[in-house]
């Protein structure tokens, strides 16, 4: 059977869905562009970006297709709530 995901976890998923979004926008990249440079399929980057699961393998490439370390990466994203999104 499958396990419920904790609440915890999904705001967690939510948080790096939503930074990677942003930088992505921030970037200028559409997901097609984020997604070659990440090397993963596009349709992996919607999922990110609309919180649904997805391989530790698969959040890797796109914290490499960053340029951030793990730590900054995480650290960023403690600070993307003061980020404005460029279509808000």
């Amino acid at each position: 059977t499958t396990k419920e995901i904790p609440d915890h976890q999904k705001k967690r998923i939510e948080e790096i869905g939503l930074f990677l979004r942003n930088w992505r926008l921030n970037e200028g990249l559409t997901q097609r562009e984020f997604s070659e440079l990440a090397e993963i399929h596009r349709n992996s980057m919607h999922n990110i970006e609309h919180f649904r699961l997805y391989s530790v393998l698969t959040l890797l490439k796109c914290v490499d297709a960053t340029g951030l370390t793990l730590e900054q990466f995480f650290q960023g994203m403690g600070r993307s709530t003061s980020v404005r999104l460029r279509f808000a």
